[in-house]
């Protein structure tokens, strides 16, 4: 009955934090490849890796928010390649690095200065090649573990002696993992085995098969179960993750194929949950497994938890440093090129304001069992165990560090015989959520308890508090929504699409009437349908552009919708001409044939104003102008030594720049001269890239490529001057060229790339970084090419700014980009200024070719019927709402009343202490007449 069993975790869910509540503000850059995950938490302190040589991000685990700079330790002399904080000190850290050396630092309790400079704990003698992993040892105090090539090592900390050396490894080891109890240690190699050591003993006790693939595995303990958890690929480079029994390694319990990603995938195990969490390097998402220990499905895949960007690292944060009142159960740590991200596994519950013990097993709490010495002697032992009550999570914030920790744990929490379960506290908890647990009965509490009368209050000023967030760049565009339209605006059933275009050809052309992608198969077909007719097209019997030879590149003339150029494997640049309402028939003779290159042409390109002007790159290491009506060649540019990748005019069509093999951009100006006017360094990768005109003024190079670790990046830089890019942004690591689209009015550029489920999207200004992220634009399956239509298709009453056609493997699909608006009755002016008549010619090729420089018309896409939206009546000032402070103001009880009027009627009477009294004022007789 045990398949019919719900795991009290099986919903704990994960719950992205808003940008305030991450870490932000940090510059990543570009990571060189290593063994380790990047990033490494305590219940204190946050370490992860940063490219600039040795040096390590060092960053409170309080201190989310917004910082103006990042906290760097210069720790080795070289890239550090994986690090370790102990288990039973917080600031204790050890690092390994390029540089063939092992150290042991003290992270002081304050934390990390900008560029501290701290003398190493110890320094390990030098190794003979760099260092992959470091492991403290989970039971003993100052016992480490480490894997330098095919050897692994166990360190006596305290005498910078190694005591084991485990050898039988016969390539370099790519993980290891200490068991719960400390008493076996488990490895991966790159020659594709899993080995099992007994390290005392200096033997290898058992070793199998692990993953087929050559790229990095990874393996685990799964706690004290007997089981083993790995993740590495297949021979055919699929990912996977297996487990097995330590007591029979010859077969996998179950093997998992996950997807064809390139990424290393980082395993993460909660022992008290039995949740497992892999994460791979470059992904967007979280896999989530639960664990069984019988049954067919050992490993049972619960959910998936997609991030916002891809994971350049990741580590799990300590048990003790949970919001156990938020019933959070495991948290990871997302590296990424700007920030780290917090991710919060959460099991719902209705009641909050009680602690679900129930959720919260016993964990190991932060003493070591054992002395390192007892250890290596033989010796074994379990590290204690403790309940967490919520009744001391007040403490933690005052004890916040682990050496402090250890002194209140033995002040307070000293387990007792007598006592089965001792009390420990959780490490972090908001001090809203922090109260006394009025339900713990006396068997759960310390004898010390009852002296708690004795010690001082706590003050809620000595709780330490987080940073708040203070703000972003404010942009208008920062939340772009993409809305996929309605299916019966599709084209389905695509048949026979190629998919191994060429690098220089985007794969997908769009105008106002058509949409074009190449075919695979001989002959050099081209699809061309209109794509305002949705339908399922046929199996077969589609009438094509056959071009008779390989397709290198096309292109639609953005003058002339019915006009098509094709760049042919036979050296050709044909020029088609495609009948209005579609294709009847196949189409196979051009109406312009471009013979001049004495190479392949890869590359072709329209001038962006001046109508019969093309454009062409060839392998022959050229760039040629041509003129069609005469067909042609009328400029040939030079310069360039290695093939050409990309070109592209600038918006008043005076300049060309282009980007090659040889990891150089140039700009020419070809009516002036046939050689560049300026050049300058590119990216650094080989395999490719694109470079457009950009920025508010049009005067900047965007250029998209990869860097030396074959990672994606948009370069930006100034026209003038190509010596330097003005700034580099690092997007992700994936084989396919990003291809890029820019928006002039709006200043945004959107990135796609053929395989990819993210269609990225920047802001483009003048102000440093340049770059700026907006709301990226995500789909569940790859795409094979996405291309974007001009403002006339717009519908401004949506608010929609761009509108795209995304190519799948079956259909092609279109996506609306709107701006989230209130006031959508009126015209989003702020939104839509006048946009550039890209459809119509400013000047002929001769005219352009004499010297004169045309300019495209604007106009407004403001409708007739919609008023603009700063002609917008102002909304009227907000009533005041019922104020119910001044009636209690004027209510008056009796007794005042009574008090008041008797005051008035005072007021009113006056004083007449010193008014003459009625009688003195009249007459009367002298005193002699009274005599008589």
């Amino acid at each position: 009955m045990n398949r019919f069993k719900t795991s009290k975790f099986h919903n704990a869910a994960a719950k992205s934090p808003k940008r305030e509540n991450c870490y932000n503000d940090i510059n990543v850059g570009s990571l060189k490849m290593s063994c380790g995950n990047h990033l490494k938490a305590s219940t204190s302190f946050i370490a992860f890796n940063v490219d600039k040589g040795g040096c390590l991000g060092i960053i409170p685990l309080s201190d989310i928010g917004r910082r103006a700079t990042t906290p760097l330790l210069h720790v080795h002399s070289d890239f550090v390649t994986d690090m370790d904080f102990s288990p039973f000190d917080d600031g204790l850290l050890a690092t390994c690095s390029y540089d063939c050396s092992i150290k042991i630092w003290q992270i002081p309790e304050s934390g990390v200065a900008q560029n501290h400079s701290l003398t190493p704990l110890s320094a390990f003698p030098l190794h003979s090649s760099r260092v992959e992993n470091v492991l403290f040892h989970p039971t003993a105090e100052e016992v480490l573990a480490s894997s330098c090539s095919s050897t692994v090592s166990v360190w006596d900390v305290s005498q910078n002696k190694v005591k084991f050396s485990l050898d039988s490894h016969k390539d370099a080891v790519q993980s290891l993992s200490w068991k719960e109890d400390g008493s076996l240690l488990v490895t991966s190699c790159k020659d594709k085995t899993i080995r099992i050591f007994d390290p005392r003993k200096s033997s290898c006790t058992v070793e199998t098969l692990g993953f087929a693939g050559i790229k990095d595995s990874r393996v685990i303990w799964r706690s004290d179960k007997g089981h083993i958890i790995g993740t590495g690929f297949s021979s055919s480079r699929e990912r996977q993750v297996a487990i097995w029994d330590i007591h029979n390694m010859k077969e996998p319990l179950q093997r998992i194929g996950l997807d064809t990603n390139t990424g290393t995938l980082m395993p993460f195990h909660d022992a008290d949950s039995d949740m497992l969490l892999i994460a791979g390097k470059g992904d967007t998402s979280v896999l989530y497994f639960e664990i069984k220990d019988s049954g067919s499905e050992y490993l049972k895949q619960a959910s998936v938890h997609m991030t916002e960007d891809q994971h350049k690292g990741m580590g799990m944060v300590p048990k003790l440093a949970l919001d156990v009142m938020s019933c959070e159960v495991v948290r990871l740590l997302q590296l990424t090129k700007n920030s780290v991200v917090p991710i919060s596994y959460l099991v719902p519950r209705k009641n909050l304001k009680d602690f679900n013990a129930d959720l919260y097993p016993d964990t190991l709490g932060p003493e070591p069992a054992i002395t390192a010495e007892r250890w290596f002697q033989g010796n074994k032992a379990l590290v204690r165990k403790y309940y967490i009550n919520s009744g001391y999570l007040r403490v933690w914030f005052i004890c916040h560090s682990k050496r402090h920790f250890n002194v209140c744990l033995h002040r307070h929490l000293q387990p007792n015989i007598e006592t089965p379960k001792p009390t420990i506290w959780s490490a972090s908890s908001s001090s809203s959520n922090i109260q006394k647990d009025a339900t713990t009965n006396s068997t759960n509490q310390h004898p010390a308890s009852s002296q708690s009368s004795n010690q001082e209050p706590v003050s809620d000023t000595n709780v330490e508090t987080w940073k708040s967030f203070s703000g972003v760049r404010s942009s208008k565009f920062r939340h772009i929504i993409g809305v996929p339209m309605h299916k019966s605006t599709n084209i389905e059933n695509i048949r026979n699409l190629s998919m191994s275009t060429f690098g220089e050809c985007d794969g997908l052309q769009l105008n106002k009437e058509f949409v074009a992608y190449p075919l695979s198969g001989p002959g050099g077909q081209i699809a061309v349908l209109p794509h305002n007719k949705p339908c399922r097209l046929p199996d077969s019997g589609m009438p094509v552009v056959q071009c008779g030879s390989t397709v290198m590149d096309f292109v639609f003339d953005p003058l002339d919708v019915n006009r098509m150029a094709v760049a042919c494997e036979t050296g050709v640049i044909s020029i088609w001409n495609l009948p209005s309402g579609g294709l009847t028939e196949i189409l196979d003779e051009p109406v312009e044939e471009l013979k001049g290159h004495y190479d392949k042409p890869n590359i072709v390109r329209y001038h962006p104003n001046a109508e019969n002007l093309l454009t062409s790159a060839a392998y022959d290491l050229t760039v040629k102008l041509w003129d069609i009506n005469a067909a042609k060649s009328v400029i040939t540019l030079e310069g360039h030594n290695e093939q050409v990748f990309s070109l592209a005019w600038s918006a008043d069509g005076k300049q060309l720049a282009t980007f090659s093999r040889d990891k150089k951009l140039r700009i020419y100006d070809p009516r002036a001269q046939v050689t560049p006017v300026l050049e300058g360094p590119g990216p650094e990768g080989s395999r490719g890239g694109r470079v457009i005109w950009g920025g508010p003024d049009g005067n900047m190079l965007l250029v998209c490529g990869s860097d030396k670790m074959s990672h994606r990046t948009v370069s930006v830089y100034d026209s003038g001057n190509l010596s330097e890019p003005l700034s580099v942004s690092e997007i992700n690591i994936a084989p396919s060229i990003l291809i890029p689209f820019y928006d002039e009015d709006a200043n945004v550029i959107m990135l796609s790339g053929k395989g990819d489920t993210v269609l990225y999207a920047y802001e483009v200004s003048n102000e440093h970084p340049y770059l700026f992220d907006l709301t990226h634009y995500r789909v569940t399956d790859p795409f094979q090419a996405i291309a974007f239509f001009d403002k006339r298709v717009c519908d401004v009453k949506k608010v929609e700014f761009a509108r795209a056609i995304k190519l799948t493997k079956t259909n092609l699909e279109k996506i609306m980009f709107q701006v989230p608006r209130i006031k959508k009755e009126y015209f989003q002016d702020d939104l839509f200024p006048e946009t550039r008549a890209k459809w119509e010619a400013a000047v002929a090729c001769e005219e352009w070719l004499a010297g004169q420089d045309g300019e495209q018309s604007r106009i407004s896409l403001r409708p007739p019927n919609m008023k603009p939206l700063s002609e917008a009546p102002k909304a009227p000032p907000a009533s005041k709402k019922y104020d119910s402070t001044k009636e209690l103001d004027d209510f008056k009880s009796d007794e005042r009343r009574k008090e008041e009027l008797v005051t008035a009627m005072v007021e009113k009477l006056g004083t007449y202490d010193e008014d003459p009294l009625p009688q003195d004022l009249m007459e009367g007789v002298d005193d002699d007449e009274w005599d008589d």
